[in-house]
C-alpha cells in the first residue's frame, strides 16, 4: 500500500481544545457556564469592536488587505516600529508556523522551555526538526539550563514570557543576558509575549525594544487576550525588516481576514477598554492567589490572566465540582503539569463563585 501520511505525524498529539461551550451548557443541563479553562478576556470586545463588525459585515464578499497594512500601520504607532517591522497572523499560533516553515529544515534543533505552550514542539515536529526540552525549574524558565542546550544546529529558542502555563515572568535583567551569551552567530530567538499586557513587575521586559537591539530577537503578541478578540484570532510578530520580509514569503495571501483587522484597529483606538480589561486582572488576580493560597493551594506569582495552581491529588475532584457547577477550568495534566488546574482570571463574581464551589468541595 502507497505510503501516504508523513513520519512526523506519528510524533504529534493533536490539541485538545474541549467541546464547544453551547455543548458543556446543554450536557450539565445548566442555564450557562462560566469558561476560566482559555485564558479569555471576561470583558469581551470593546463595544467599539462590536459597531465596527456590524459595518464591516457587509463587506465581507471582498477579499481582505492581503497584507494587513492598515492593522499594521496603527500597530506600529501604537509600539513605535514601522510597519515593515510587522506582520500580522491568523492568532499568534499561525506565527509560529511562519517561524518553523521559513527557518527549520529537517535536523534542526529548536530549544524551548518545557512544559510550555504546545504549538512550540508541533511546530518543530511537523518541520522534521528535533524539539530540545529544558525542563523548568520548579515553575520558573531554567536560562541557564537553556543556554547550554544552544549548539550549532539550534536554529530557534523559544522563551514565554509569561510562561504559559506557569504564569511566571522571566526577568528582563536575566533574559538580556541571555540574549547576550548567545553572541553574533545567535540561533532566532522566539519571544512569545500573549499574556504581556497583564503583567505589572517592573522587571517585565519589553520583546519590541529587544527586537530593536538584537537583530535575531522576534517578539509575537496577540489580540486574543487583553482586546478580547479570541474569536477572530489575530496576532503579530515584530522583528527586523528582513526577518518579516523572510516570515512574509510562507505567509499565505489573505491570511487575516477581513472582520479581524477591522476589529484590530478599532481595538487599539478603544485604549480606555484596553485599560479596564488590564485592571479587571490586576485587580481581581492578588486576590484570587490569596484566597486560593489561604485554603492550601500552592500558586506562583502569575503576570497573566490566569493562575497556576496546585492542589495534588484533589485537583480532578475540584475540576468536577467546578463543572458541575457552571464553572470551567483547565485540567493541568493537559498542558503538564499534573496535579495542578489553570484557572483563568474572571470577573469578581466569577472569582467569588469559584471560592464559593471550593470551599463546599473535599472540606477538611
Amino acid at each position: 500500500m502507497r505510503k501516504i501520511w508523513r513520519d512526523a505525524l506519528d510524533r504529534v498529539t493533536p490539541y485538545v481544545a474541549g467541546p464547544p461551550l453551547e455543548e458543556v451548557v446543554r450536557e450539565l443541563g445548566l442555564p450557562s457556564v462560566i469558561r476560566l479553562s482559555a485564558n479569555e478576556n471576561p470583558l469581551g470586545p470593546s463595544p467599539k469592536v462590536i459597531e465596527a463588525l456590524r459595518a464591516e459585515a457587509a463587506r465581507v464578499h471582498l477579499y481582505p488587505d492581503g497584507g494587513s497594512y492598515a492593522l499594521r500601520k496603527v500597530l506600529g504607532a501604537w509600539i513605535g516600529v514601522e510597519p515593515s517591522w510587522l506582520v500580522c497572523g491568523n492568532g499568534a499560533d499561525e506565527l509560529l508556523s511562519f517561524v518553523a516553515r521559513a527557518a527549520l529544515d529537517p535536523g534542526d534543533e529548536v530549544v524551548l522551555p518545557h512544559p510550555a505552550f504546545e504549538p512550540y514542539s508541533t511546530e518543530t515536529l511537523l518541520a522534521a526538526a528535533t524539539p530540545v526540552m529544558s525542563p523548568l525549574r520548579g515553575y520558573e524558565t531554567d536560562l541557564d539550563d537553556m543556554r547550554r542546550r544552544v549548539t550549532a544546529r539550534t536554529k530557534l529558542v523559544f522563551i514565554c514570557t509569561p510562561h504559559n502555563p506557569a504564569s511566571t515572568l522571566v526577568p528582563k535583567g536575566p533574559l538580556r543576558h541571555f540574549i547576550e551569551s548567545l553572541g553574533a552567530d545567535a540561533p532566532l530567538v522566539i519571544l512569545d509575549e500573549a499574556y504581556r499586557d497583564f503583567c505589572d513587575h517592573p522587571d517585565t521586559a519589553d520583546g519590541a525594544a529587544l527586537a530593536r537591539e538584537f537583530p535575531f530577537v522576534v517578539s509575537l503578541r496577540t489580540f486574543s487576550k487583553i482586546a478580547g478578540l479570541a474569536g477572530l484570532r489575530v496576532g503579530y510578530a515584530i522583528g527586523r525588516p528582513e526577518i518579516i520580509e523572510q516570515l512574509n514569503r510562507v505567509r499565505a495571501p489573505f491570511n487575516v481576514n477581513r472582520l479581524a483587522q477591522v476589529a484590530g484597529v478599532t481595538a487599539l483606538e478603544d485604549r480606555a477598554h484596553l485599560e479596564r480589561s488590564r485592571a479587571l486582572v490586576l485587580a481581581e488576580r492578588p486576590k484570587l492567589t490569596e484566597a486560593l493560597r489561604r485554603r492550601g493551594a500552592t500558586v506562583p506569582d502569575s503576570q497573566a490572566n490566569f493562575l497556576l495552581v496546585k492542589v495534588g491529588d484533589k485537583a480532578e475532584a475540584y475540576r468536577q465540582s467546578l463543572m458541575k457547577s457552571g464553572v470551567l477550568v483547565r485540567d493541568g495534566a493537559l498542558v503538564g503539569f499534573p496535579g495542578h488546574l489553570r484557572i483563568s482570571i474572571g470577573d469578581a463574581a466569577g472569582n467569588a463563585r469559584i471560592l464559593e464551589i471550593w470551599d463546599r468541595t473535599l472540606p477538611d
